[in-house]
């Protein structure tokens, strides 16, 4: 079971690279900016 921030079952359910083509893709590239959906739950 892996608890973080007092929530406990935490996953990540998607990720991608949000703003490949878009005007800022070289700068998020650089930052290693994603999007993710998560979730968990409280005990």
């Amino acid at each position: 079971m892996v608890k973080e921030a007092g929530f406990i079952d935490f996953a990540i359910t998607w990720r991608a690279k949000v703003f490949e083509g878009a005007p800022q893709t070289s700068s998020a590239e650089a930052f290693g900016t994603v999007g993710i959906n998560f979730k968990a739950r409280k005990p």
